[in-house]
């Protein structure tokens, strides 16, 4: 199963811009520590848009379940006016959106772009071996977890990495392959918390379809479908390869790399509850998958 690796400018100008807007949700990504960095880059030649997209982040937080998808819609926008046709056009935005929102955020990305565009290109070229050396561990890791395409009859698997999102991960489906986007990252020691993320995102792409609904924030969908992601790659992990269950429990740890608890696998199994009948769907399926790489 080829893995393909793509780096995008468009897309991390985006995220770029959403890390310095609070959100609250998960799907944050405002950092203090990324904005400073920034700051230190601009060097006072530039403007600064933390107030500008911190007055924004008003109407997005109160109408994040239709804003939300500007976490997903410069995927595969190849230029700035390919990104602005998307997000204008996008049918789910209302009038007040594009009022209130969709129009400032875009005239501001407009002219962020005139920094963001040298610095990220700065950045790419910087760092071309680190690049090839994370892509050889993320290439290498995946090969371990490859029956998942078979299961899925997914031919690629899309590996975006972005120099601007600052936690997590973002992941976007297609018929043919996994697509995700995941943070980079030059330590060696944090190639593993990478993949891990890659592969969080990757699941997300089977394991949301199971739950035969929209998920959003709102109702409590989009924490149940956490629960279910989460375990099933517990799951996924022990059976397949166990000698990374001690990292998928570190990966679950926030606070461990603060000297906090690291999570075991009876709390994990008691903090992310569900009915079940669901742990039953979810090893029936590891079961299944399992039974190809045999």
């Amino acid at each position: 199963m080829k893995v393909e690796f793509t780096y995008a400018y468009v897309l991390d100008l985006v995220y770029h811009m959403l890390a310095h807007m609070p959100v609250n949700n998960a799907s944050d990504l405002y950092s203090k520590e990324y904005i400073t960095k920034i700051k230190e880059a601009k060097g006072g030649q530039y403007e600064d848009i933390t107030d500008s997209m911190g007055q924004l982040g008003e109407y997005y937080n109160a109408h994040f379940d239709r804003l939300g998808m500007l976490n997903f819609l410069p995927f595969g926008c190849q230029n700035l006016d390919a990104l602005k046709y998307m997000v204008e056009q996008h049918p789910y935005f209302t009038v007040e959106d594009k009022e209130c929102f969709v129009y400032p955020f875009l005239e501001l990305l407009q002219k962020e772009a005139l920094f963001y565009e040298a610095y990220w290109k700065d950045m790419y070229d910087r760092s071309e071996k680190a690049r090839a050396r994370l892509e050889a561990y993320l290439t290498k890791e995946w090969g371990k977890y490859k029956v998942l395409g078979s299961y899925f009859q997914k031919s690629r698997a899309i590996a975006g990495i972005s120099y601007s999102i600052t936690c997590n991960g973002r992941g976007l489906g297609y018929y043919d392959a996994f697509s995700a986007i995941v943070p980079f990252v030059e330590e060696e020691k944090e190639y593993k918390m990478t993949f891990l993320q890659l592969l969080h995102e990757y699941t997300h792409q089977f394991t949301d379809g199971m739950l035969q609904q929209n998920i959003n924030m709102e109702d409590g969908s989009h924490t149940f479908s956490e629960y279910v992601v989460l375990l099933f790659d517990y799951y996924l992990i022990k059976a397949l390869c166990p000698e990374d269950l001690e990292a998928y429990l570190y990966f679950l740890s926030p606070e461990a790399e603060s000297g906090g608890p690291i999570m075991t696998e009876e709390i994990l199994l008691s903090v992310f509850e569900l009915p079940a009948q669901w742990h039953e769907r979810l090893q029936q399926l590891v079961k299944d998958i399992c039974a190809l790489s045999i």
